[in-house]
């Protein structure tokens, strides 16, 4: 939102002459040239903010991978104390903490390793799937903004054809004025939201691609000794 008004700024800055501010056009304006699609786009401007803070928030390295955690639990499977660990990256409830709890969920199964190895791999793909379906929000706007923008073009060139057609063709450069700024505010908006969104979206992507890729790392080390069968201490862990 703030983006797109800066820009709209910038625009009805350049365009203003040097002469009386009274003849000046305000940013506000500008943007009501926009019409109801202007403020639609505009709305979903709003939107894309909620969602970047919201990414900001939720898409970090302490809330995915908490620093402290892997040494924890390397510490109590060093023990022999699976149930603890366990407990531990439950409470934590982090990417890395459920997927190393859904392993250890599996410590005494039938086929070790080969149970633990599935169990982690289900709840991974399903936290990175809800993590990217947040950014398909982010997204679709980036997709839908630009057509909306595109939308209040071809309605603002409507509303000039139409005038013309009114006038005979005699209408005056001030009486088409309205149909073209509205074409042309729409789809100045519809990419000043989209390339923010776009952004953004393959921002937060590659985060979650590298924290991630970083986790499953961390999760071969913690639980590469259950691979070798290592669990000659599991009953006095889990007791």
């Amino acid at each position: 939102m703030t983006l797109c008004l800066a820009m709209l700024c910038v625009a009805t800055a350049f365009g203003a002459e040097d002469g009386d501010q009274e003849t000046r056009i305000s940013l506000w304006s500008t943007i009501a040239a926009g019409g109801i699609i202007g403020y639609i786009i505009l709305l979903t401007s709003l939107v894309v903010l909620a969602l970047v803070v919201e990414g900001f928030i939720n898409i970090r390295h302490e809330k995915l991978i908490p620093t402290g955690l892997a040494d924890d639990v390397r510490e109590n499977l060093r023990m022999g104390e699976y149930q603890r660990a366990k407990e531990m990256c439950t409470e934590d409830d982090s990417f890395l903490g459920r997927v190393i709890a859904a392993g250890l969920n599996e410590v005494n199964s039938m086929f070790g390793f080969f149970d633990m190895q599935n169990a982690m791999q289900e709840v991974s793909e399903r936290n990175i799937s809800k993590l990217y379906r947040r950014l398909d929000y982010l997204s679709f706007i980036a997709a839908v903004a630009p057509m909306m923008g595109l939308l209040g073009t071809v309605t603002g060139m409507i509303r000039s054809f139409n005038q013309i057609a009114l006038t005979e063709g005699a209408a005056r450069p001030s009486e088409l004025a309205g149909g073209i700024s509205e074409a042309l505010v729409t789809t100045c908006l519809g990419l000043v939201v989209a390339i923010p969104a776009m952004f953004f979206a393959t921002f937060f992507r590659n985060r979650i691609d590298n924290f991630v890729a970083e986790a499953e790392i961390e999760v071969e080390r913690l639980m590469g000794r259950f691979r070798k069968g290592k669990t000659e201490n599991t009953g006095a862990g889990s007791a």
